[in-house]
């Protein structure tokens, strides 16, 4: 997933004459360079070249005719107080006014067939051109080669050896080609353990060390919505996914509860299978089956893409949930440490993201599940440098999305008392390669932790800068003087995983990478974003449109105003190389105090926990006033 700077006004390309014909496209050179060829990461090595008859999806990203007026519309409509508040408007009107300049599409249209590419409907209110032709003619189309390469892991990914090229004269109007390369696919974030709404079958019940959907209906304070007969209807949820599932797992989570949620597969760029999937069918179907039993009667749409597209797959896939605006609600579990991405695919999905606050979507992200340190599970595809530095998880530090930290419960309550989520299961998680560095012990066990901290490539939006700016400087994103830089999490949830210490989420699972184990608890921020997904499902339909578009800028003035809304955390910090809850690695200045672990959890907002955690009684009341 992607990115570059947060602005005001992004670049608008200016078009002189009228729009370029399809022939006049052909006939120019095709020497203009679309960004750059991708770095192998450390420990790759070339294979091989792609099978010159092997498939390829791609996607030519347009620029927006008006990018700067889509960025301030989107800040408008999402704001309280601004008279455009909540004032949508539909995919044709985003499209008719900032979509590609006139003529662009279709010319580039032209030209991609005219290489023997095949080419999809627009995607992302215009902006999403998808292709597909084999590896040789994408290769002449883009005058590049695509070889095979081997991943310091043993899997194997495609890279695109030189940056692509496009006819000079299109080159204003394409923003980036993705799919050339799958070096960094998104992640999911799922976390696995050993291990009155609808009320859970004995089966859930008795799985060890977990909470089910009604205790956490109580703790989050959904049960009085309940009661009322909000269960979510008339709202639709889409999950964005880059996996597969078994119909049948969720199917027996569903009887458990005896809840019948609407669920649809929607397949992009031919969908995937659950072979396929690997450890991702333990993301998607966590998510299907936490957002269904959260929001029993919304309706949930899982848009699931190949994870082998790369970029191609998770824009189309944002693209479609765009396009086709079916849903109020959009919550995503995957995402990559934030310096990995493409600063030419970054500004297209911020674009998408605020197509969606433009259309009344209301998008969710996950955090991260590694603390303050989110390029360090990615030690084996980045230098060694952005492995131990502080990083986010992008896109959940996109500014038009709103990033969902994670917590333990520590005393089980209505709220409950929670702290910042920092646990070293007894071996889970992966083994963070420290080799004896930092004062760790050479076979550490990387804690698993919420992830939070400063954008190195967004600026704050201007809803975070009253509450969350005294922490953060612009040097990090280089926001000018007396300005800041994104600060994540926004909002936090349960995302502990249970242990003999502590309880996580419960679901089911038994096709694929699960092995047949059943039930089993779960956690990660990856579970708290569809339960936040869930109590918007709840808000939404109490609202004649169902539509709260994006929540942040509504969340930050709501915990000033209403303390009953949050539950403010102040216990815990988030530093993933903090052994046994002592700072090793990375200390902070943080509120003027020197040595402080990355980042504590302290009164107000924080950057482990955010604003804390939702009481939906009183918080959806706030948004809904």
């Amino acid at each position: 997933m992607r990115r570059l700077r947060y602005t005001a006004a992004l670049a608008t390309v200016a078009l002189a004459g009228a729009a370029l014909t399809a022939g006049a496209a052909s006939a120019g050179a095709a020497g203009a360079p679309v960004g750059e060829a991708p770095a192998l990461p450390p420990g790759a090595g070339v294979a091989g070249p792609e099978s010159s008859s092997a498939p390829l999806h791609i996607t030519v990203a347009l620029r927006s005719a008006d990018p700067s007026g889509l960025n301030l519309l989107a800040t408008h409509v999402s704001t309280p107080g601004s008279p455009q508040f909540r004032h949508f408007l539909s995919p044709a009107q985003v499209q008719e006014r900032f979509g590609p300049p006139a003529g662009a599409a279709a010319s580039v249209t032209a030209w991609l067939r005219s290489q023997h590419l095949s080419t999809g409907p627009a995607l992302g209110d215009g902006l999403l051109i998808p292709a597909t032709g084999s590896t040789a003619q994408v290769e002449a189309a883009f005058q590049t080669t695509i070889e095979q390469v081997r991943l310091a892991n043993g899997q194997m990914a495609r890279v695109n050896r030189q940056a692509p090229k496009v006819p000079a004269k299109l080159r204003p109007w394409v923003a980036t080609v993705a799919g050339l390369d799958n070096l960094n696919a998104p992640q999911p974030g799922l976390v696995r353990g050993t291990g009155p709404g609808p009320q859970a079958c004995p089966a859930a019940r008795n799985t060890p060390h977990v909470y089910t959907a009604a205790q956490l209906a109580h703790a989050y304070d959904f049960t009085p919505l309940y009661r009322q007969g909000d269960f979510g209807q008339h709202v639709t949820i889409a999950l964005f996914e880059l996996a597969n599932y078994a119909t049948k797992d969720v199917s027996t989570y569903n009887r458990c509860y005896g809840i019948h949620p609407a669920i649809r597969r929607v397949r992009i760029d031919g969908g995937t299978t659950i072979k396929a999937s690997g450890q991702g069918i333990g993301e998607v179907t966590a998510d299907i089956e936490v957002a269904g039993v959260m929001a029993p009667q919304a309706r949930i749409l899982v848009y699931e893409a190949p994870a082998s597209g790369g970029d191609a797959s998770s824009l189309d896939n944002y693209g479609a949930i765009v396009q086709q605006n079916r849903a109020q609600v959009v919550s995503t579990s995957w995402g990559n440490c934030e310096p990995i991405q493409s600063a030419q695919v970054l500004t297209v999905e911020s674009q998408l993201f605020q197509e969606m606050a433009v259309q009344g979507q209301s998008m969710m992200a996950a955090a991260g599940d590694s603390g303050s340190e989110d390029c360090l599970e990615n030690l084996r595809q980045v230098p060694a440098h952005l492995a131990y530095s502080l990083q986010v998880d992008d896109p959940g530090s996109q500014p038009f999305v709103t990033s969902v930290g994670g917590t333990a419960i520590t005393r089980y309550g209505s709220p409950p008392v929670e702290s910042a989520w920092n646990q070293t299961p007894g071996g889970q998680g992966f083994r963070a390669p420290f080799r004896g560095r930092h004062g760790h012990r050479p076979k550490y066990p990387g804690n698993l932790v919420g992830g939070g901290g400063i954008s190195r490539r967004w600026l704050m939006p201007p809803w975070q800068a009253g509450i969350a700016g005294a922490n953060s400087s612009g040097t990090r994103c280089g926001a000018p003087t007396g300005t800041a830089c994104r600060e994540v999490p926004d909002v936090s949830a349960l995302a502990a995983i249970g242990t003999r210490h502590t309880r996580g989420y419960v679901i089911y699972g038994s096709a694929g990478a699960f092995r047949g184990r059943g039930w089993q608890t779960v956690g990660g921020t990856s579970l708290a974003t569809p339960l936040w997904a869930a109590l918007t499902a709840l808000a939404d339909q109490q609202m004649v449109t169902h539509r709260l578009g994006l929540l942040s800028p509504s969340l930050y003035p709501i915990a000033r105003q209403d303390p009953r809304a949050f539950t403010d955390v102040v216990l815990g910090q988030n530093d993933y190389l903090a052994a046994g809850g002592h700072p090793s690695h990375y200390a902070c200045r943080y509120q003027g105090v020197p040595g402080q672990p990355c980042y504590r959890a302290v009164r107000g907002y924080d950057m482990a926990t955010g604003l804390g955690t939702p009481r939906a009684r009183y918080l959806i009341a706030d948004l809904l006033g």
